[in-house]
């Protein structure tokens, strides 16, 4: 089980990459919701159980797992930035195969918007800098579109019945969840409230490819600055959760000068401090088709050291909400289980090994049910 520890947030990282858009846009509440709670607050290990560690198979060597995802037959979907690669490996560890981004397009790269899916057991989508991709389950590239949303504006993507979701990145621009149809043609699009905080959303996402996630009845989507996520469609009488580790964002971030060389970490010593004036949404993941799981940054320990939290609840009326802290964010989550990825091993004798994942499973409490 890995240690219950704090770790420093990467938060910096995301700053340096979204900077310099413009932070602008208008401002709208979220749509009211008639039900708030407070969820039960439960201890991490009374949620979930070690069941396994998997080592992924060193036929392949992996820098690091930059994203991860987990179709129903437990094979891992693993994009490798540093390396450009996406791997498959089955349930065990074992090497399947690596899906080749350039039989698509040539001159596809992975880039900083790189993201990838499972669409179903034998279909993958994978975003790159040149559009999207989708593969076989023999690793064959079978469409393709390099329509500029796809490269540049998706911040998440799933897969709904029978239609690809994405979500847009362009938030206080007019944030919306675009609908695809297998082929990759566009089909809808769906426009979402502007937040409450744009230059915040301008410059503080949910970890990319988390922003939302599909679920049985509906794609489930989230800002930062939210506490629980909200439906595409709207419903009245919904039921949301606000953990009581949360601490509600009451202004903006302040006005900044263009950044440059010269003011770069004054201004991000100026907007971290105004991050950590409330606690963010980090993303959200579907832990099965009807719970999901929010995860939260900047929560406050007992020691006063900011750490991760996350909300368990369903979409069902009948199952009330549990939080509980994390200790890191998690990779991935299929079918009840949760997956966390291990950091690189230091060996001393030069070995180079892949990173392990750890697997658990949710038990949900006996008294979940209202």
């Amino acid at each position: 089980m890995p240690r219950m520890t704090f770790k420093a947030s990467n938060w910096y990282i995301a700053v340096a990459a979204v900077l310099f858009a413009d932070i602008m846009g208008g401002c709208r509440s979220d749509p009211a919701f008639d039900q708030v709670h407070t969820p039960t607050h439960v201890e991490f290990e009374e949620l979930f159980a070690l069941e396994d560690t998997i080592r992924l198979d060193t036929t392949v060597l992996i820098g690091s797992i930059t994203m991860l995802d987990v179709n129903s037959k437990g094979e891992f979907l693993v994009l490798d930035r540093q390396g450009e690669g996406v791997h498959v490996f089955s349930q065990p560890g074992g090497y399947l195969r690596t899906l080749s981004i350039t039989d698509c397009n040539p001159e596809a790269t992975f880039g900083f918007s790189a993201q990838l899916t499972f669409l179903s057991d034998s279909q993958v989508f994978i975003l790159t800098s040149k559009g999207a991709l989708v593969f076989d389950e023999s690793g064959r590239c079978t469409q393709s579109n390099m329509a500029p949303e796809f490269a540049t504006d998706t911040w998440a993507a799933c897969l709904h019945r029978d239609t690809i979701f994405a979500m847009s990145r362009s938030v206080p621009d007019g944030a919306m969840i675009r609908a695809y149809d297998m082929d990759l043609a566009f089909v809808d699009q769906f426009p979402l409230p502007a937040p409450r905080f744009p230059r915040r959303a301008s410059v503080s996402h949910p970890h990319q490819g988390r922003a939302m996630s599909c679920f049985d009845n509906d794609i489930w989507w989230v800002y930062g600055e939210s506490f629980d996520v909200t439906p595409r469609l709207r419903r009245g009488d919904l039921t949301r959760f606000k953990p009581n580790f949360y601490i509600e964002r009451e202004r903006d971030y302040p006005e900044v000068p263009l950044v440059d060389q010269s003011n770069f970490r004054e201004i991000t010593q100026l907007l971290g401090k105004a991050e950590a004036e409330a606690s963010s949404v980090l993303g959200v993941f579907a832990l099965d088709e009807t719970t999901r799981l929010v995860m939260y940054g900047g929560i406050r320990s007992d020691n006063g050291e900011r750490g991760m939290g996350a909300l368990v609840a369903s979409h069902k009326d009948d199952m009330a909400g549990v939080s509980t802290l994390f200790p890191k964010f998690p990779g991935a989550t299929k079918q009840g289980n949760l997956y966390f990825v291990e950091d690189p091993e230091d060996h001393t004798d030069g070995e180079f090994t892949n990173p392990l994942i750890i697997r658990y499973q949710f038990t949900p409490p006996k008294d979940w049910a209202r």
